[in-house]
């Protein structure tokens, strides 16, 4: 005799750091195609293998130091890099943490170690920030694909740059903030 199974209850809160740990991989997976573009360099490639998403920052910085891109190229992978450094603290803000019931109300604490010797921090968070931030995270991850095309790719003979995108246009069925 089978029995079907019980169905599960779905989690929203659960789902919602679930979709932040998946867009922080994307991330780390953008980030090491961002770096590809802009220095071809094998043994940096190499280097770039299962480092952390700070670590990858750090090499596109490097990067752009060392390669000779065009000055607003730079300008604008150096703005995608400091939105990737954002949403790497916020990602790690979530998925590091040890969650409580705030003290009042219904809402959802975050508590996380500031080092080991002094302490928590304790920062509020709702599965609408979390789902805010998955979202963020899949639209940067097109934008570093698109700066990175348009310094390199985009401007060899006969290639095209990515156009900007358009107030409205989706992103992996996103709609971005403007």
């Amino acid at each position: 005799m089978t029995t079907e199974p019980t169905p599960r209850e779905r989690d929203p809160f659960l789902e919602a750091v679930g979709r932040v740990a998946l867009a922080g991989a994307e991330l780390d997976i953008a980030l090491k195609g961002l770096l590809g573009r802009i220095a071809p360099e094998p043994t940096l490639l190499m280097h770039a293998n299962s480092q952390s998403t700070k670590a990858l920052i750090d090499f596109c910085k490097l990067a752009l130091r060392v390669e000779h891109l065009a000055e607003e190229d730079i300008a604008e992978i150096s703005a995608c890099l400091a939105r990737a450094d954002s949403c790497r603290d916020r990602r790690n803000t979530i998925i590091h943490a040890i969650y409580t019931p705030t003290e009042s109300g219904d809402g959802i604490e975050a508590v996380n170690p500031v080092s080991k010797k002094l302490g928590y921090r304790v920062s509020s968070i709702s599965v609408e920030r979390m789902e805010t931030l998955a979202d963020e995270i899949t639209v940067l991850g097109a934008d570093l694909f698109q700066v990175g095309w348009n310094a390199t790719a985009g401007k060899m003979p006969g290639m095209q740059p990515i156009p900007a995108r358009l107030p409205g246009q989706t992103v992996n069925g996103i709609t971005p903030k403007q």
